[in-house]
């Protein structure tokens, strides 16, 4: 069992707060963005390497 850092909720499976409007999840979502992100940009680094 894992408590939410933030309001103390108890988190779901998928590690999301079941409180819609925590911070918890807005942090989780952010890093989710930026972790696309930065996968989208290294393959766009290694397809421009190849040419």
């Amino acid at each position: 069992m894992e408590f939410c850092e933030y309001c103390g909720n108890l988190l779901n499976e998928d590690g999301r707060c079941p409180w819609d409007d925590c911070p918890h999840n807005a942090i989780i979502d952010a890093m989710s963005e930026a972790k696309a992100a930065d996968e989208k940009k290294d393959k766009s680094d290694k397809s421009e390497d190849k040419t």
